[in-house]
């Protein structure tokens, strides 16, 4: 800390906030721009030659603002981030280093009162005086101590005050990348014009890079999240790399250590029958982790990231799907008088190709201990509320800088294109976003959809056939050890 650093949380945080909200709005601009360009290049009524010349174009643009949305949306978590790191103190360099100067000034004081008295204490041979001396001598070694307490005190708002700077020196910079290659994208389209006609570089790395860098800041460029049945479906490729690693997550567990490639396939089945919630959780350490990859295979022991043959990177989702299923489905707390403590349920699955799925007090349990393993604290709620306020309470989770469960049952879904997803039963996913007409975005089997909190079913579940229709709310929080209060 310098003598000329100020810090004033509560105006840095209003700041944050309105750069939030503002980049909040740029995003949605972004993403209207980007669904209408898309749009007119997906219009079948238009058919010629240079329509097609000009489509390429438009799939450029496109490119080009879902990179800016996506880096945008991560200087907007920068921000939203900085606002919870300045704690809720003002730190003021001037009046911190007078502080610290006016006590180190009444200590040297205090020393030379104690040095003083110490001395007549010495030359005296009057007993009484003596006394007296020595207790000037230690009241001023005490004040003395008082000061460099002081001292001490007000140096530790010197440390804070930096730590605070080394806690978010990294913000800001994520974007810098994707923001580069944009730039060479606009310089490049730029060029790409010959006679009036689009002639673009189809060998340039741009757009690989661009994407390359966009799936490592945020969910886009074609990765829609997880999906339950993607283990099973890599297993069944048959390919020797991804069945052995596969099989070395299942033997990893005490549960399976033995199983054979039957069971393991019988288990993936399984997985994919009942996997909504664990799928969901782990969309959910993605998104925590995609800024901080270094330290999610630290933790975890696999790379977050991968890329294909062409040099396409991709999200790692079925390691982790199925690391996380391994590791906590069938596994609840009981209870004696003394303890609570693990167990694993062998009786509560239908059959070993079929399971039950996940309670909204099952992912508590399960996510938190999950996370708890690597050392990691994880907070889940459930959270209480009407189904006309489900859409208003997902926002205001989101705006805490939160994650978002929703549950519901039946299904009652469409994709971007309008068309319904529909199914009985019950279903987990992960929130990905909110419309402003009243809609939740949903990751779910890989895919984006939309859910209407509004819908029938759910706001009169004694119509539905089944008569247990509902759509339910868990918040998900990381919590940083040792977070600046």
């Amino acid at each position: 800390m310098q003598r000329s650093d100020y810090l004033n949380p509560e105006a840095m945080k209003n700041q944050c906030m309105k750069a939030v909200r503002r980049m909040k709005e740029d995003g949605k601009a972004l993403k209207t721009a980007g669904n209408s360009i898309m749009q007119f290049a997906q219009d079948r009524e238009i058919e010629s030659e240079s329509f097609e010349a000009l489509k390429q174009q438009l799939e450029d643009y496109k490119i080009i603002l879902e990179a800016m949305e996506i880096a945008n949306g991560a200087d907007a978590a920068d921000f939203q981030s900085l606002s919870e790191l300045v704690g809720s103190e003002t730190l003021d360099g001037e009046n911190i280093f007078r502080q610290m100067e006016n006590a180190l000034n009444m200590k040297e004081s205090y020393l030379a009162g104690e040095a003083l008295y110490r001395n007549r204490m010495a030359v005296t041979q009057e007993a009484f005086s003596q006394a007296y001396y020595g207790f000037k001598a230690n009241q001023y070694s005490r004040l003395a101590e008082n000061s460099q307490r002081l001292y001490e005190r007000w140096r530790e708002k010197t440390e804070l005050f930096d730590e605070i700077g080394a806690r978010t020196s990294h913000l800001f910079t994520d974007s810098e990348g994707i923001s580069g290659w944009i730039q060479t994208g606009l310089s490049q389209m730029t060029g790409a014009f010959q006679k009036g006609a689009y002639m673009p570089q189809q060998n340039s790395i741009w757009r690989r890079q661009i994407k390359n860098a966009g799936v490592r800041l945020a969910m886009g460029f074609g990765d829609k999240g997880g999906e339950q049945n993607g283990p099973y479906t890599l297993w069944r490729r048959g390919m020797a790399s991804d069945r052995e690693f596969i099989r070395e997550i299942v033997h990893g567990y005490e549960e399976y250590e033995n199983y054979s490639d039957e069971e393991i396939e019988d288990l993936l089945i399984k997985l994919n029958s009942e996997g909504c919630g664990y799928v969901a959780f782990a969309n959910i350490i993605v998104d925590e982790y995609r800024r901080k990859e270094e330290e999610f295979e630290t933790l975890f022991g696999f790379p977050l990231f991968l890329e294909n043959r062409s040099g396409t990177t991709y999200v790692n989702y079925n390691r982790l799907i199925v690391d996380l299923y391994c590791a906590s489905d069938n596994h609840r707390k009981v209870w004696n008088m003394w303890q609570d403590y693990d167990i694993y349920d062998e009786e509560e699955d239908p059959s070993v190709t079929i399971g039950w799925g996940t309670t909204m007090e099952d992912r508590v349990y399960r996510f938190e201990r999950y996370m708890a393993g690597y050392g990691k604290k994880v907070k889940i709620e459930n959270i209480k509320c009407q189904t006309d306020e489900v859409y208003l309470r997902c926002k205001e989770e989101a705006e805490l800088g939160k994650r978002v469960i929703i549950s519901t049952c039946p299904v009652r879904m469409e994709d971007a294109q309008g068309e319904p997803v529909q199914m009985d039963g019950g279903h987990a996913m992960v929130v990905t976003g909110l419309t402003d007409d009243g809609r939740i975005q949903v990751s779910s089997w890989g895919e984006l959809y939309y859910i209407s909190p509004e819908d029938s079913d759910f706001i009169s579940p004694e119509k539905n056939r089944l008569r247990d229709a509902y759509i339910r709310i868990q918040s998900v929080r990381f919590e940083n050890i040792g977070e600046l209060q």
